[in-house]
Parts: structure tokens; C-alpha cells; sequence
């Protein structure tokens, strides 16, 4: 895989997995924005794990 499609790819991700509520945070895993529109926490108020989004303004690093 090219830097540029790695890239790519990492953009993609991270606009399903970033909530687009007040939170902002990146989660791991694909948000349901389809259905819920946010995450759950930004939606009803239930208390995301810590452990599963990026606690940090994580720069990206590549594999290339």
C-alpha cells in the first residue's frame, strides 16, 4: 500500500469513527451515525469506556 492510499484510508476511517456531537472523540470502532447520529454518550448520556476511544489529539503515524 502507497503512503498516499494509507492516507486515504485513514481519512475514511476516521470520519466513521469520530463523533460529530459536542464530544468529538475518535472512537475504535465505526459509530452507528445513521441511526443514533452520535455516539451514545453524546446521544442519551451513557458513559463511554475510556478504553475505547483516543484520549489523546493523537498524531497520525503511518506504516510507510
Amino acid at each position: 500500500m502507497t503512503l498516499a492510499k494509507e492516507l486515504a484510508l485513514d481519512k475514511a476511517m476516521a470520519a466513521r469513527q469520530t463523533c460529530p456531537g459536542p464530544c468529538g472523540r475518535r472512537y475504535f470502532h465505526c459509530l452507528p451515525l445513521k441511526t443514533l447520529g452520535s455516539c451514545l454518550e453524546c446521544f442519551d448520556g451513557t458513559p463511554a469506556d475510556p478504553s475505547s476511544y483516543v484520549t489523546f489529539a493523537a498524531a497520525h503515524q503511518l506504516a510507510a
